[in-house]
Protein backbone atom coordinates (compact mmCIF):
# COMPACT_ATOMS: atom_id res chain seq x y z
CA UNK A 1 0.00 0.00 0.00
CA UNK A 2 1.46 3.38 -1.25
CA UNK A 3 1.83 5.73 1.87
CA UNK A 4 -1.11 8.12 1.87
CA UNK A 5 -3.03 5.44 1.09
CA UNK A 6 -3.85 3.69 4.81
CA UNK A 7 -6.77 4.97 5.44
CA UNK A 8 -8.72 5.17 1.83
CA UNK A 9 -12.08 3.06 1.16
CA UNK A 10 -13.55 2.18 -1.76
CA UNK A 11 -17.16 2.28 -1.73
CA UNK A 12 -19.96 1.37 -4.16
CA UNK A 13 -21.73 4.59 -5.64
CA UNK A 14 -25.12 5.43 -3.50
CA UNK A 15 -27.42 8.12 -3.06
CA UNK A 16 -25.92 8.69 0.86
CA UNK A 17 -22.78 9.76 -1.87
CA UNK A 18 -24.80 12.33 -3.20
CA UNK A 19 -23.81 15.69 -1.15
CA UNK A 20 -20.43 14.87 -1.23
CA UNK A 21 -20.09 13.41 -4.44
CA UNK A 22 -21.45 16.80 -6.12
CA UNK A 23 -19.13 19.14 -3.73
CA UNK A 24 -16.28 16.72 -5.54
CA UNK A 25 -17.08 17.63 -8.83
CA UNK A 26 -18.25 21.43 -8.61
CA UNK A 27 -15.00 21.72 -6.65
CA UNK A 28 -12.39 19.67 -9.57
CA UNK A 29 -15.00 20.66 -12.45
CA UNK A 30 -12.16 23.11 -13.85
CA UNK A 31 -9.41 20.70 -13.14
CA UNK A 32 -11.31 18.10 -14.68
CA UNK A 33 -12.14 19.58 -17.55
CA UNK A 34 -8.94 20.82 -18.83
CA UNK A 35 -7.58 17.03 -18.22
CA UNK A 36 -10.69 14.80 -19.61
CA UNK A 37 -13.17 17.28 -21.25
CA UNK A 38 -16.10 19.23 -19.23
CA UNK A 39 -19.34 17.30 -18.23
CA UNK A 40 -21.53 19.98 -19.11
CA UNK A 41 -24.02 22.23 -17.16
CA UNK A 42 -26.48 19.76 -17.60
CA UNK A 43 -24.92 17.05 -15.67
CA UNK A 44 -24.86 19.85 -12.88
CA UNK A 45 -28.70 21.05 -13.26
CA UNK A 46 -29.60 16.79 -12.76
CA UNK A 47 -27.20 15.89 -10.84
CA UNK A 48 -29.25 13.79 -8.76
CA UNK A 49 -31.08 11.92 -11.52
CA UNK A 50 -27.46 11.16 -13.22
CA UNK A 51 -26.64 9.68 -9.59
CA UNK A 52 -29.88 7.58 -9.13
CA UNK A 53 -29.15 6.32 -12.86
CA UNK A 54 -25.95 5.56 -11.70
CA UNK A 55 -26.33 3.63 -8.53
CA UNK A 56 -29.34 1.98 -10.64
CA UNK A 57 -26.23 0.86 -13.22
CA UNK A 58 -24.87 -0.70 -9.69
CA UNK A 59 -27.66 -2.32 -8.59
CA UNK A 60 -28.50 -3.78 -11.81
CA UNK A 61 -25.25 -5.30 -12.36
CA UNK A 62 -23.79 -3.57 -15.21
CA UNK A 63 -21.29 -1.43 -13.99
CA UNK A 64 -19.07 -0.99 -10.76
CA UNK A 65 -19.22 2.53 -9.91
CA UNK A 66 -16.77 3.82 -6.69
CA UNK A 67 -16.33 6.45 -5.01
CA UNK A 68 -12.53 6.91 -2.81
CA UNK A 69 -13.54 7.70 0.75
CA UNK A 70 -10.08 9.05 3.28
CA UNK A 71 -10.54 8.93 6.87
CA UNK A 72 -12.01 12.76 7.50
CA UNK A 73 -15.35 10.96 5.33
CA UNK A 74 -14.38 13.29 1.59
CA UNK A 75 -14.42 11.55 -1.21
CA UNK A 76 -11.20 11.88 -2.62
CA UNK A 77 -11.78 10.26 -6.30
CA UNK A 78 -13.98 7.63 -8.44
CA UNK A 79 -13.34 5.14 -9.99
CA UNK A 80 -15.98 3.28 -12.68
CA UNK A 81 -15.93 0.17 -14.22
CA UNK A 82 -18.53 0.17 -17.23
CA UNK A 83 -20.32 -2.65 -18.77
CA UNK A 84 -18.66 -5.31 -16.59
CA UNK A 85 -21.87 -7.46 -18.07
CA UNK A 86 -20.90 -7.53 -21.36
CA UNK A 87 -17.44 -10.01 -22.43
CA UNK A 88 -16.23 -6.99 -24.12
CA UNK A 89 -15.32 -4.23 -23.40
CA UNK A 90 -15.35 -3.37 -19.75
CA UNK A 91 -14.34 0.21 -19.80
CA UNK A 92 -12.34 1.74 -16.63
CA UNK A 93 -12.33 5.98 -15.88
CA UNK A 94 -11.09 7.80 -12.80
CA UNK A 95 -10.92 11.01 -11.56
CA UNK A 96 -8.42 12.17 -8.12
CA UNK A 97 -9.63 15.45 -6.97
CA UNK A 98 -6.86 18.00 -7.62
CA UNK A 99 -6.15 18.97 -3.75
CA UNK A 100 -5.17 14.74 -3.75
CA UNK A 101 -2.89 14.64 -6.84
CA UNK A 102 0.23 12.79 -6.25
CA UNK A 103 -0.20 10.43 -3.39
CA UNK A 104 -1.03 7.29 -4.83
CA UNK A 105 -4.54 7.30 -4.47
CA UNK A 106 -5.16 6.93 -8.66
CA UNK A 107 -3.41 3.99 -8.08
CA UNK A 108 -4.82 2.44 -5.45
CA UNK A 109 -8.40 2.95 -5.86
CA UNK A 110 -8.08 1.25 -9.60
CA UNK A 111 -6.17 -1.39 -8.08
CA UNK A 112 -8.83 -1.75 -5.52
CA UNK A 113 -11.57 -1.67 -8.13
CA UNK A 114 -9.81 -3.95 -10.60
CA UNK A 115 -10.11 -6.79 -7.71
CA UNK A 116 -13.99 -5.92 -6.99
CA UNK A 117 -14.16 -6.67 -10.99
CA UNK A 118 -11.83 -9.81 -10.75
CA UNK A 119 -14.37 -10.95 -8.41
CA UNK A 120 -17.30 -10.41 -10.57
CA UNK A 121 -15.67 -12.52 -13.25
CA UNK A 122 -14.72 -9.48 -15.60
CA UNK A 123 -12.05 -11.00 -18.00
CA UNK A 124 -10.57 -7.57 -19.22
CA UNK A 125 -10.44 -3.99 -18.69
CA UNK A 126 -9.92 -1.12 -21.72
CA UNK A 127 -8.72 2.32 -20.76
CA UNK A 128 -8.68 5.41 -22.73
CA UNK A 129 -6.36 8.50 -21.49
CA UNK A 130 -4.83 11.94 -22.93
CA UNK A 131 -1.88 11.87 -24.29
CA UNK A 132 -1.42 15.09 -23.04
CA UNK A 133 -1.78 13.12 -19.49
CA UNK A 134 1.12 11.39 -18.48
CA UNK A 135 0.34 10.81 -14.89
CA UNK A 136 -2.40 9.41 -15.90
CA UNK A 137 -0.73 7.10 -18.02
CA UNK A 138 1.64 6.37 -15.33
CA UNK A 139 -1.17 5.06 -13.23
CA UNK A 140 -2.25 2.64 -15.75
CA UNK A 141 0.90 1.59 -16.67
CA UNK A 142 1.52 0.86 -12.79
CA UNK A 143 -1.37 -1.04 -12.53
CA UNK A 144 -0.40 -3.40 -15.05
CA UNK A 145 -2.44 -2.13 -18.44
CA UNK A 146 -0.24 -2.12 -22.23
CA UNK A 147 -0.80 0.52 -24.56
CA UNK A 148 -2.87 -0.49 -27.13
CA UNK A 149 -2.80 2.02 -29.67
CA UNK A 150 -5.08 5.43 -30.47
CA UNK A 151 -8.79 5.34 -29.72
CA UNK A 152 -11.60 8.22 -30.43
CA UNK A 153 -12.12 10.74 -27.84
CA UNK A 154 -14.67 10.27 -24.87
CA UNK A 155 -17.98 12.55 -25.84
CA UNK A 156 -17.22 16.15 -25.41
CA UNK A 157 -13.36 15.81 -25.41
CA UNK A 158 -11.49 16.75 -28.79
CA UNK A 159 -7.77 15.70 -27.08
CA UNK A 160 -6.20 12.77 -28.73
CA UNK A 161 -6.35 9.14 -26.66
CA UNK A 162 -4.52 6.46 -26.11
CA UNK A 163 -6.02 3.10 -25.50
CA UNK A 164 -4.59 0.84 -22.76
CA UNK A 165 -5.57 -3.30 -21.85
CA UNK A 166 -5.19 -5.29 -18.89
CA UNK A 167 -6.65 -8.74 -18.67
CA UNK A 168 -7.47 -10.25 -14.93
Amino acid sequence: MTEGTEQLRLELLAMRHAAPLEAFERANRAFFAARIGDRGDDFFSRFHLHLAERVAENASGRSLLCVVVDAAGEIVARVNLIDIDQPEPTELGYRVAEAAQGRGIATWGVTSALDLAAGRGVPRVHAKVATTNPASRRVLQHCGFALVGPTDPPTGSSKTFLSYGRDL
